[in-house]
């Protein structure tokens, strides 16, 4: 849902308050702020605004002085609009019950909606957006691009050119950047890897790498490690252009489709910001379990309180084009690896992507570290 479709839905519920003569609104935060600034709400009889906290008392608002409840002569009041989300059925039962309010009550959101409305999609804004709840991936997909656009690949193609000639000094999603930013979540874990294996070498599988961005971003904070070998799977299309003009002894390139058992062993599998955009995540995950790499790191994966699957639109100042995205749970990644892997590490997203904010909840992005059990059980036998 867009911003402008949340404040005509609020709009349409303020309009019982026609000829209404004494309106409370209960709250005095920044809900309320934009709520004045954003909706019809000023064009009505406003008498007071008032909020529960007592550091709030007296301090004037869009041209009110706050009160608290007990200030309120409520049997005078005719409406009350709640401006708190979350808070609504709390607050009515406190009108009813503590202050025996008989006037109609206003509440601008339905249960299970918990975000409030202005930071909703702005739909005339230019950043990415994220849409829907829909049923499956194939109602979103039909409503999408695809990652087979071919502006993702002239994009990602004309970016990694720039790397290579040194007008930039690496990319990420097509987006260029000027200066050197090492991702040190990935790369910690990286040095680590190769610390276990005595520095002689350390195998990366990178799925849905792109044409090796994380690669060109890091390879240089990672020149101490004495064989580094980055794989990466990816779509037909940025296999042929990375095996015809990137390929070099570290960076190589392999089908997404290929079992990844059949290119010996990897101490390292990165998915950074890709899972989610794979319908076939479970295939993926299965060929995972069954190449049995040291470690599993998932970055920049967005994590909510359930799953969801939402459309993605990219603008145009990056690529213009749209996919579908899967919102997942924490739950999903522990059921997802176990018992072979367990979390050895979490945090948040090593990049500062933003949260997404949808009418019932919100993501977050994410990154995971899990561990081959039976490695660590085999490195703990050694030490006893």
């Amino acid at each position: 849902m867009f911003l402008h479709e949340r404040i005509y839905q609020i709009n349409e519920r303020l309009k019982v308050l026609e000829n209404t003569l004494d309106i409370v609104i209960w709250g005095a935060g920044i809900h309320t702020c934009k709520l004045l600034e954003l909706t019809d709400m000023l064009s009505y009889s406003i008498t007071d605004i008032v909020d529960i906290s007592k550091n709030k008392k007296g301090n004037p608002f869009f041209g009110f002085t706050i009160k608290n409840p007990e200030e309120i002569t409520w049997d005078h009041v005719d409406a009350v609009v709640i401006s708190v989300p979350g808070k609504e059925m709390q607050i009515t039962d406190m009108l009813l019950e503590e202050w025996g309010f008989q006037g109609r009550i206003i509440t601008l959101y339905e249960g299970n909606e918990t975000t409030p409305f202005y930071l909703l999609y702005d739909e005339k804004g230019s950043s990415i957006q994220f849409l829907g709840d829909y049923d499956n991936w194939e109602s979103a997909y039909r409503e999408c691009a695809g990652y087979g656009d071919s502006n993702i690949i002239n994009t990602a193609i004309a970016s990694v050119e720039k790397v290579l000639s040194g007008e930039a000094a690496w990319e990420r999603d097509g987006f260029l950047f000027y200066e050197p930013k090492y991702n040190y979540s990935i790369c910690a874990s990286v040095l680590k890897c190769a610390v276990q294996n005595g520095n002689r070498s350390v195998r990366i599988l990178d799925i849905g790498g792109s044409l090796g961005s994380t690669y060109f971003q890091n390879k240089d904070y990672l020149t101490d490690i004495d064989k580094l070998e980055w794989v990466v799977a990816e779509q037909d299309a940025f296999v042929q252009y990375g095996k015809q003009h990137l390929e070099d002894g570290s960076l190589r390139f392999i089908s997404s489709s290929d079992r990844y058992v059949e290119y010996s062993s990897f101490d390292i599998v990165l998915m950074s910001g890709s899972i989610q955009y794979i319908n076939e995540y479970a295939e993926i995950i299965s060929k995972i379990l069954e190449a049995k790499p040291r470690y599993i790191i998932l970055d920049r994966i967005a994590i909510g309180d359930r799953r969801r699957i939402c459309k993605e639109i990219v603008p145009e100042k990056i690529y213009k084009s749209s996919y579908p995205i899967r919102i997942f749970s924490e739950n999903d990644i522990t059921y997802f690896f176990s018992p072979d892997y367990k979390i050895v590490e979490k945090d948040t997203s090593s990049v500062n992507d933003k949260t997404l904010y949808f009418a019932d909840g919100q993501a977050d992005y994410r990154y995971y570290v899990l561990r081959l059990v039976e490695d660590e059980r085999d490195e703990y036998e050694k030490k006893i």
